[in-house]
């Protein structure tokens, strides 16, 4: 990491190969919709993806495959400038969810689209990691992988806003239609 005053230089360790090249993004200054159309389309590519790792750090991953599941760090490069600028979401970009600020939310939509995800490691192939349920676009920057660790990362007695189990349902209802619409599991 290189130091340039209250900047700094991150360099991608690989990227994430799938068929979700496109998230129709619309914007105002006070919300995000994402375009639902766009990953019905894709199907089952939605949730099977390979992570490419540079060969540089391809060494990295030595034992990876003994974890069942991964946190990955990703760059939402896609996200435009404009965009970045915006405060406040709907959550899930679902206009009858509350307006939220964005630090409250999972959006990509923020100051630095930094985002992260834990996918279901499926198989490893030298320095390419096949996973299960990654939420991130064709090309886009892996910027780190950590290993899921249910003593770290799962912890005790959370407390999560109301309007999240409403964003859920939602999910598992977009889910659902897909899952009829386009016969996969």
């Amino acid at each position: 990491m290189t130091m340039l005053r209250n900047n700094f230089i991150i360099k991608p360790i690989g990227y994430v190969k799938n068929t979700k090249d496109k998230e129709t993004l619309r914007y105002s200054n006070k919300s995000i919709e994402f375009d639902m159309k766009t990953a019905a389309s894709q199907k089952n590519d939605l949730i099977i993806s390979e992570i490419i790792i540079n060969e540089e750090h391809a060494e990295t991953l030595d034992g990876i495959e003994e974890f069942s599941h991964l946190i990955i760090i990703f760059w939402a490069h896609k996200t435009p400038e404009k965009a970045r600028q915006i405060k406040k979401v709907h959550p899930g970009g679902l206009k009858k969810m509350p307006l939220k600020g964005i630090f409250s939310t999972r959006s990509p939509i923020r100051p630095n689209p930094i985002c992260i995800t834990t996918v279901r490691l499926l198989e490893r192939k030298d320095n390419i990691l096949i996973v299960d349920r990654m939420d991130a676009i064709n090309n886009t920057p892996v910027l780190d992988i950590k290993p899921h660790l249910r003593y770290y990362d799962v912890p005790h007695n959370v407390k999560i806003a109301s309007w999240v189990n409403e964003l859920m349902n939602e999910y598992a209802k977009l889910y659902d239609r897909l899952k009829r619409n386009f016969n996969f599991k």
